[in-house]
Order: C-alpha cells, then structure tokens, then sequence
C-alpha cells in the first residue's frame, strides 16, 4: 500500500487529468443531462475507479485522481470551442475510456514488487517492544524472549491466501538448522485480526498447521495494540473485500538482547537465506583481539 508521500497516485493524477481534457471538451457542448453528456462523465468516472483497483490504491490515496479528473473536465470545458460533438467523436472518447477501464480492471491490480522479488535489510537498533496476549491466555512480551533470536511475522488465522505459506516456510527453516540451533530459536506471529484472533483461535491454527507450541507464540490483543506493532514494525495492512485484508510479508530477526538485526521482505525470500542470517545471530561474538 502506497502513501500520498509516494510519487506515483500524483503521477496517476497528472495522467488522469490529461486523459479527460478531450472528455471535458466534449461534454461542453454536449446538451445537458443528455445520453451524451451523462457518458462522457460515467465514463471517466468508471476509469478512475479502475486505476484505483489496477494500483491498488485506498480511498485516501486515490483522491488525487479525482482531483485530477475534475480539473481536466473543467480545463477541458474551458478549452472547448462552439458546437455539438459528431456522434463518433462522443462515442468513441467514451467507448474508449470504458475499454480501458475494464482492462484494469479484468487485470490483477499491481504489487509494489514482482511476486518473486524480495529485499533483505539489516540493522543494529532496538526492536519495538509489544506486549500482547499468547495463545493461552497469557500476557507475553518481546522481553520474555531474551537470550533466543526470535523471527516475527504477521498473519491472521482466516487468512486462505498468504498466511498459511508462512508457517511453511519457517518449516523449512527449522529443516536447515541442527537440534542445538533451533533450540535457540523461537518464532512469533503477531495477528492483524483483533476481532477474530482470540487465543482459542489461535490455538487451533496452531494445531491445524502443525506447529511445535513450545517455539511458536500467536500473539493476539486489542485493535490499538495489534495496529500499533503493526505499524512498529511497518507492516502495512488495509481491508480488501475478497481475502478480508491485505499486508505485506516480512520476517522479522530480533538477536537474544533484543536487537533487530535483518528484516526480509516478499513472499519470495529464500529459506535458507532466513535460516543463514539466524545462524549467524546464535554465533557467539567474535572476541577481540
């Protein structure tokens, strides 16, 4: 998800505006309240929703696109000279916005990144602290893991698209460490889902998926708890309709004291890059010489 920050919803603004130019210059001398007139309006209409769903984009986020078509049909207004549009004119600027439209809208709406990219970023900072409830009922804190790397990822158990792929892959990471290796090794999911998350609910994804208890915590809790770790730790989440929400995938490596060290971002990322990078975190610290 994007922020009015980020260059491209003013991008798709500008773009917007110069598309309905000619669409505003048409609708001028279309009689009022006419077939015309009212297609020349729904169909700019129905290609801003359509860039909205092709990016991706929130309500918020999309208001400069409205923005920019309200000031091309004005510019485009201003800029029309005397005379009613010849049919092919109107139905083809019209026609032609519409098939457009529905393009984006047939096409699966963009992702910041290819579903086969991914990033690895490292760092040496304090991990943001939380403290939420577990899946028996117990209040625990980052603070309970000290002395154990931890890997936090974000998931909700109604998830039937991403989150079911995690705990998978985070099996695969166990499969590349030794016994002595994943004993210093704990993993967290915090929920996005305050609503349905409870912890009787996180238990039985617990025991759907196979988890080992003793290594994994579900963290649960309040909306302002959940949303505050959330955007702690930048995960960005927003409704989406058909899959309930929509956040973006990140593992998240907290050394024993506490420290956030990586962060791997994209459903693609390598298991053995995430296991590589939590071995090296159980290494002890090279002595000085």
């Amino acid at each position: 998800m994007m922020s009015l920050a980020q260059p491209l919803p003013w991008l798709l603004a500008a773009a917007t505006a110069a598309l309905n130019l000619p669409l505003g210059r048409l609708r001028a001398n279309a009689t009022r309240r006419s077939h015309r007139w009212f297609g020349l309006l729904a169909a700019p209409v129905f290609l801003l929703l359509a860039l909205r769903h092709a990016f991706a984009l929130a309500w918020i986020e999309a208001l400069p696109l409205a923005t920019g078509m309200l000031a091309g049909q004005f510019f485009g207004r201003r800029m029309a000279q005397p005379g009613e549009p010849s049919p092919l004119r109107w139905r083809t600027a019209a026609y032609a916005a519409l098939v457009a439209g529905l393009l984006l809208f047939i096409g699966a709406p963009a992702q910041a990144k290819s579903p086969n990219q991914w990033d690895r970023l490292d760092a040496n900072e304090p991990a943001p602290a939380f403290s939420l409830t577990d899946q028996s009922g117990r209040r625990t804190a980052l603070t309970d893991f000290r002395g154990r790397v931890v890997i936090v990822t974000f998931l909700f158990t109604n998830c039937t698209d991403v989150c079911p792929v995690l705990p998978q892959m985070l099996a695969r990471v166990d499969q590349l460490l030794s016994d002595a290796e994943k004993a210093k090794l704990a993993y967290v999911g915090i929920s996005i889902d305050p609503r349905r998350d409870t912890p009787q609910r996180l238990r039985e994804f617990i025991k759907s998926h196979g988890l080992d208890a003793s290594r994994w915590t579900l963290l649960t809790g309040s909306v302002k708890e959940l949303t505050k770790a959330a955007n702690d730790y930048g995960v960005v989440v927003r409704p989406d309709p058909r899959l309930d929400f929509v956040h973006n995938t990140v593992f998240v490596l907290i050394d024993g004291k506490g420290r956030l060290r990586t962060e791997f971002h994209g459903l693609a990322t390598p298991t053995d890059e995430i296991a590589k990078a939590a071995r090296a975190l159980m290494a002890p610290p090279a002595k000085k010489r």
